[in-house]
């Protein structure tokens, strides 16, 4: 038999990425889509309240947005679109956090992060946009803009445009990248520079009632699936195989239900908490669940654990 299978379009929802300087219109438009909610990274939304009916977490905490988006994962309520506004802020939280972790472990104040810590960052970054990924939601994640230099001869260092300030690998994430401007006229505009849903044109003004026109409002509009977000997460991060755990049947990258068992048992016996045991998983492996880890992994973190 075959690993190839036919092709087919699923139904999805919105899983944008947009930037653009102050006042291009990325978190007034953004509020305007079905039931937001919205985590609020430089806390822009105090004036908001009485012009748009939204929930909001305000903060660029990466722990407490771990849990914010866990916390949808079980259960998004009457939630259609979550913003995270903007990611740029969160990003400078994750770098700080870790630059902290490192003096403090390496008890030096004059610590700088080393390729390493990047790498690191990295994969925490790839686990937090998985999980926002995984929402059975309209997804607008916004960043700030800043200017893109040219790097060829002749012309080195001249400005040739904008780029979103982040991780360089996040665009590849999202289905659709907009870079937004406000013309002289007071108009927002929308630049596609990626579209997977081959319906956008190539500019066209910012606000839902575009959206709607190029997309149709069935996806933007309808009610979350719960099933549907555990199996995004699970493919997002490769889970395939199947086990069964403490009576549910649940799946993994890899681990067997007996490893897992005795990982969970390692762990109460020795206290650890959530915090440590992810913390270890980050910097050992990469990785931000127990769930996430191949036979080989677990072994040897069993018997990391065992001595």
């Amino acid at each position: 038999m075959s690993l190839f299978k036919k092709a087919s379009k699923k139904a999805r929802r919105l899983k944008m990425y947009i930037y653009g300087e102050s006042g291009s219109g990325k978190t007034v438009t953004s509020l305007h889509f079905p039931s937001p909610a919205m985590i609020d990274a430089e806390k822009g939304t105090d004036f908001y309240g009485e012009l748009f009916d939204f929930e909001r977490i305000q903060t660029n905490d990466p722990d407490e947005i771990n849990a914010a988006l866990d916390e949808l994962l079980k259960d998004p309520g009457d939630v259609k679109t979550l913003i995270l506004d903007p990611f740029t802020a969160v990003y400078e939280a994750m770098q700080d956090a870790q630059l902290r972790r490192m003096r403090v472990k390496n008890n030096n104040k004059n610590y700088t992060l080393q390729p390493v810590d990047f790498k690191l960052l990295k994969s925490n970054v790839k686990g937090l946009i998985q999980k926002l990924l995984a929402l059975d939601l309209n997804i607008i994640c916004t960043a700030r803009a800043r200017v893109e230099y040219s790097q060829e001869p002749g012309e080195f260092m001249k400005p040739v445009g904008l780029k979103p300030d982040g991780p360089k690998d996040l665009p590849y994430m999202f289905d659709v990248v907009l870079e937004l401007k406000e013309t002289p006229d007071g108009k927002r505009l929308a630049s596609t520079i990626k579209d997977r849903t081959n319906t956008l044109p190539n500019s066209f003004e910012f606000s839902y009632e575009q959206f709607v026109k190029y997309l149709g409002n069935a996806d933007l509009e309808r009610d979350p699936v719960v099933f549907n977000q555990q199996t995004s997460l699970d493919d997002f991060a490769g889970r395939q195989i199947e086990i069964e755990f403490k009576g549910n049947k649940i799946k993994t990258a890899g681990i067997t239900a007996e490893q897992l068992v005795t990982l969970s048992a390692l762990i109460e016996n020795k206290g650890l908490s959530s915090d440590t045991v992810a913390e270890k998983l980050r910097e050992g492996y990469m990785i931000e669940s127990l769930l996430d880890l191949k036979p080989d992994e677990a072994k040897l973190l069993i018997d990391e654990l065992s001595k």
